[in-house]
């Protein structure tokens, strides 16, 4: 066998491996365990607007995200809300909203209907002007 097919042979393997290991670890955490309404849920009822950020605590992208959104929080946690949902735990609300990457951040106003959303990582000066853009700031 040359290096090349065995290279193949090995990455498809993986792939294999990996695509049997999957529903397992997807499967170990929806929110069935919630009692009352998710944290999100709470999020969208209470009157502000609300950032909910969608990942995962092993997604790279999602760990550069958290402390930009804190930040943005702690300025103006007083205007608005954040909630963050790993996705691979809580597969049945990620399924709810749609969620096929990571991170997603979805904008939903104050009565709590999505206005719109982003895919993947931003700098907090788009996030802020994204923020003034839809009012919420």
């Amino acid at each position: 066998m040359t290096k090349m097919k065995k290279s193949m042979s090995l990455i498809l393997l993986a792939c294999l491996v990996a695509s049997l290991m999957l529903p397992v670890a997807c499967s170990e955490g929806d929110n069935s365990d919630w009692v009352g309404a998710t944290p999100l849920e709470e999020a969208l009822a209470n009157g502000k607007p609300t950032v909910a950020e969608f990942g995962a605590s092993t997604c790279i992208p999602c760990k550069r995200m958290k402390p930009i959104l804190e930040e943005v929080v702690a300025e103006y946690g007083d205007k608005l809300n954040l909630s963050f949902t790993d996705v691979r735990i809580h597969t049945n609300i990620a399924t709810k909203y749609k969620i096929s990457l990571m991170p997603t951040q979805i904008f939903f106003d104050n009565a709590g209907q999505e206005v719109t959303r982003h895919v993947g990582y931003w700098p907090k000066e788009d996030v802020l002007a994204h923020l003034e853009e839809l009012e919420f700031l």
